[in-house]
């Protein structure tokens, strides 16, 4: 027992460069499993996986073993050094362990940005994948920018922990560059940004989709949604046959008449107008009123419709018509209504210029684009 305590003893005093021969025994066996295990898990392991891989439908895993087989090897030799230096620690200067630690950790967090930025692609087609079983479109439409969004996040916190390793104190300052150039960027681009937002309150309010008429206050026209991206919604114009594309933050504070939208599952379009009419009896008003819903009655194809009488402004009867009609037919149905109207008014003596109709131009022009043919 003696000789094997002092045979211990005189390998412990043995030292190359400073460091105790035992340590560096432990070390480069440490350095020795690592290289073996990389050997094991690159050619096995993985080759394992490999071939179950090779089984499935989806060639994503396959594409994803390629992607990380290599940073999986030099992620475990990383790990080997770190354990190497754990075990030479107490013989390192604090600058030295200081300085390795970084830079183990630095090559560690690059590595995984690495795969991050070499998977991101594939894991865009994953998300897209998982997009295809959702109801809605807002996912549909971020989906595309989520794999340019992990590669930028990777490579910034290389250059940060990169500038942190070789930096030091002036990390600090970078930092703080970074940041306020972020917020200059930010106050610049403060518009755009503003649209990305009022994009989302588009999906998730339901304002309108793609296929859409809709009518938006301030714009004159009847437009229909051909597309609603990440900043813009592209609108058909019916007058003008074109394409306008407006940015999502007007749409959203513009009030946005969206008359493929209904109150349940049967699709009406409304027939509505006023009418003030100069120096009319009240019997007149009575025989108007009753000769309007007699019309709407007579078609027979109209939903549901109301008769209203004003109060009287200055020496004008107002009377007001609101009607719901079916889209298929809308259009004959609307002209023979109004026709019928006129001939109602001409029967009762009433002259054009006692008549003032005040009707929403803009969502008659909407049933223009209705396919005659199905009428």
């Amino acid at each position: 027992m003696e000789l094997l305590q002092t045979l211990s003893e005189q390998i412990q005093e043995i030292t190359v460069g400073g460091f105790p021969a035992y340590k560096l025994l432990m070390a480069l066996g440490v350095l020795l499993l690592t290289l073996i295990l990389q050997g094991v898990i690159a050619g096995v392991i993985l080759k394992q996986i490999e071939r179950l891989a090779s089984g499935t439908e989806s060639d994503l895993d396959d594409q994803l073993i390629a992607i990380i087989k290599k940073p999986l090897t030099l992620l475990i030799f990383v790990g080997g050094l770190w354990i190497i230096e754990i075990i030479l620690v107490q013989y390192l200067s604090p600058e030295l362990k200081t300085l390795i630690s970084d830079i183990l950790g630095l090559v560690a967090i690059a590595v995984t940005a690495y795969v991050i930025h070499s998977a991101a692609p594939l894991l865009g087609k994953a998300l897209e994948s998982l997009t295809l079983q959702t109801d809605t479109d807002l996912d549909d439409l971020l989906v595309p920018y989520l794999p340019k969004l992990f590669r930028t996040a990777a490579i910034i916190v290389v250059i940060i922990k990169a500038s942190e390793v070789f930096l030091g104190a002036s990390a600090g300052a970078l930092v703080g560059l970074l940041g306020g150039a972020g917020v200059a960027l930010g106050l610049l681009l403060k518009d755009i940004i503003y649209d990305w937002f009022c994009t989302i309150i588009i999906y998730t309010d339901r304002l309108y989709k793609p296929g859409d008429w809709v009518l938006i206050s301030g714009v004159p026209g009847f437009f229909q949604v051909v597309e609603v991206g990440l900043r813009t919604t592209r609108l058909y114009s019916w007058d003008w046959a074109s394409i306008i594309k407006m940015p999502n933050s007007r749409m959203v504070a513009s009030v946005v008449d969206n008359w493929s939208q209904h109150r349940g599952d049967v699709e009406e379009w409304g027939i509505t107008g006023i009418l003030k009419i100069d120096g009319i009896t009240a019997d007149q008003v009575e025989r108007i009123m009753a000769g309007i819903d007699e019309i709407f009655k007579s078609m027979g194809t109209f939903l549901e419709h109301y008769v209203y009488l004003f109060p009287i402004e200055g020496n004008a009867r107002v009377i007001k018509y609101v009607s719901y009609h079916p889209p298929a037919g809308y259009t004959p149905a609307n002209d023979k209504f109004h026709l019928s109207l006129m001939r109602l008014l001409e029967k009762e003596g009433i002259a054009a210029n006692n008549v003032y109709i005040i009707s929403d131009q803009d969502t008659y022009a909407k049933n223009m684009k209705i396919d005659i043919s199905k009428n």
